[in-house]
């Protein structure tokens, strides 16, 4: 069993008393720290942001953002500074070595503490749960705590930064994120050409220039061809002291949909668009042994939902997050753009994912999966022409395959595509079942029947299109007069179809971390399940229980052992009992919402 060292992370201001050195080892001038203070400061972090502390390590512009949409409430403010702290820190934390991003698992522990001005709210167990939630699956991480801590009065930003101050709102308005990419490009266009709205467009902004030139450069040529139609709201947060130290970024999509959230709630809008692929969204592992460290999930069906059901109960009413291009592939994306007569705008938009250590006069790294997925899509859309105005600083059609790891990445991603073409829907779902299972109750549809065939349909999609990129690079680049070249794409992958070979995958997955159920409160545990359950919406109706029929407890038996709780037969009789004998009671309220309530005291 893997043990995880949590990282404890302390945030704008807060002192931690069992970190605090005893005092001063004489002629050292170093702190005295006891043994286990030790081992607590290895993976002890300080975040500041405050410029008048004298420790910033952390830049979040906060008050530029609130003047910019002229106020913030206290709650707002204080989730845009979560999540740019989660953020930071997960910058600052490392993962592992490449390998270990591939074949083990590089899970951490997290525990923060923050200090917030809403201290009464964020201390709700039901709002931590909820974060905790999000925050776990959308990274892979093993585990998420947080201890909020009540922070002084704030100073407002500028004069209409109250709450009594109400923003005007225009009739018709929506807000898309934007990061600069061809997916967020493609929904900008289609927002602004088929409905009359005013379009807010939220950035996140780390820092680096080329993603601020990025972003500025694309909202320019949008403004010009779509005067008056939009704006562009920046939230600026990174760190400012050190680079990352390596490239993950999966919190990045909870700061960026918390900005849009925020800035929506100030229009009193209760939806914002998020714009990504269906298949960049589902992210299946080419290779098996890409099931722990680089299956990505920041949107994920699973994520959009748990991120929906935390800024629901921020806000207090219902509020959405719609992906419109789920059921999209790539390559339909950028026909949007060819279909909306925009193509002078794609090589303008960036894809890579390359954070660092880019080389200059290129846009893109042309090497990183990334790259390689908008290649193949600009091809099978016949708009080439159009991306290769020397954005790519590798080009894995005229340049040497000498690197094992973009033949890996080339041959993985044509072989997902082939294994779709192969596959009738019960081979594929058969394949794929773990990863479907994850998202099916997360998709659009009206039955599991019709959510699995718009799934298998989007993956056959993607599968042709993937062959219709090839034959057309082919026509252009492998002419059977060409001089062959022993290195190239086309006689090292297409040549041999490399990505037919069997291959032999090491199945690594994250251990399993088996948890004892707490002797004395396993009624809690179950209470707290069985409301999570509800808010799934995994128990949509009252049932009753007898020693047979089990409607209830079964639901949360499986929840239990799916969270890696040893469950033994005792405590399943335990857990029927307390629903059997209504110690343990779902109701339905007046407004129709089901509560559980306990009716005695705790076993």
């Amino acid at each position: 069993m893997r043990e995880f060292a949590e990282h404890i992370v302390a945030c704008n201001g807060v002192k931690i008393k069992d970190i605090l050195p005893t005092g001063i080892i004489e002629g050292s001038g170093k702190p005295r720290l006891t043994d286990g203070q030790a081992s607590i400061r290895d993976k002890y972090l300080e975040l500041e942001h405050r410029e008048d502390c004298g420790k910033k390590n952390v830049n979040i512009y906060l008050n530029k953002f609130v003047t910019n949409i002229f106020k913030l409430n206290k709650r707002h403010k204080d989730l845009l500074e979560i999540a740019a702290y989660i953020f930071a820190a997960d910058r600052r934390t490392y993962r592992g070595k490449p390998d270990d991003d591939e074949y083990h698992s590089w899970s951490r522990a997290f525990h923060f503490h923050i200090n917030v001005r809403d201290y009464n709210f964020w201390n709700k167990q039901e709002i931590k749960d909820l974060l905790e939630q999000a925050l776990c699956f959308m990274t892979g991480d093993h585990s998420y705590k947080f201890k909020f801590h009540k922070a002084g009065s704030d100073f407002p930003t500028n004069i209409f930064d109250t709450e009594t101050f109400v923003v005007e709102t225009p009739d018709n308005l929506r807000v898309a994120l934007f990061s600069g990419g061809i997916d967020s490009l493609a929904g900008a266009i289609e927002l602004l050409e088929t409905t009359n709205a005013e379009i807010c467009l939220v950035s996140h902004q780390t820092g680096l220039p080329g993603i601020q030139n990025t972003q500025k450069t694309l909202y320019n040529e949008i403004n010009k061809l779509y005067p008056g139609r939009c704006s562009h709201y920046k939230f600026r947060c990174g760190l400012s002291d050190t680079p990352s130290r390596d490239e993950t970024q999966r919190t990045r999509s909870f700061l960026y949909t918390s900005i849009a959230f925020a800035l929506a709630k100030e229009y009193k809008q209760n939806c914002i668009y998020v714009y990504e692929n269906g298949i960049t969204s589902i992210n299946f592992a080419e290779t098996q042994d890409l099931m722990n460290g680089r299956a990505s999930r920041t949107t994920h069906p699973q994520t959009i939902r748990r991120l929906e059901e935390l800024f629901t109960a921020i806000a207090e009413e219902p509020f959405t997050i719609h992906n419109p291009y789920f059921f999209k592939t790539k390559t339909d994306v950028v026909e949007v753009i060819k279909t909306n007569n925009r193509l002078d705008l794609l090589d303008s938009s960036v894809s890579c994912s390359t954070t660092r250590n880019k080389e200059p006069g290129n846009t893109h790294c042309g090497k990183c999966s990334q790259c390689i997925d908008r290649r193949f899509a600009v091809y099978a859309a016949e708009v080439e022409k159009y991306d290769e105005n020397g954005l790519y600083h590798f080009d894995f059609l005229k340049d040497d395959l000498e690197s094992d790891v973009i033949k890996k990445l080339l041959t993985e991603y044509i072989r997902l595509a082939q294994n779709f073409a192969k596959q009738d829907i019960d081979g594929w779902y058969e394949e794929r079942s773990s990863e479907i299972v994850e998202m099916i109750d997360f998709i659009d549809g009206t039955t599991e029947y019709e959510r699995l065939d718009k799934l298998y349909k989007l993956c056959q999609r993607h599968s042709e299109q993937i062959e219709k990129s090839i034959k057309r690079m082919r026509d252009i680049y492998d002419s059977p007069y060409a001089t062959c070249k022993p290195k190239s794409f086309f006689n090292l992958i297409l040549g041999p179809r490399s990505y037919q070979q069997e291959i032999k995958t090491t199945i690594i997955e994250k251990p399993k971390i088996e948890k004892e159920v707490p002797s004395k409160g396993l009624k809690k545990l179950v209470k707290e399940t069985c409301e999570s359950l509800i808010k799934q919406k995994k128990i949509t109706e009252v049932s009753n229980e007898t020693k047979k029929k089990r409607p209830i407890s079964s639901l949360i038996v499986e929840e239990l052992k799916k969270n890696n709780y040893v469950i033994t037969k005792k405590n399943e009789n335990t857990i029927n009992d307390y629903f059997r004998k209504f110690e343990l009671r779902i109701i339905k309220e007046k407004s129709g919402n089901l509560v559980v309530e306990d009716n005695h005291t705790a076993r």
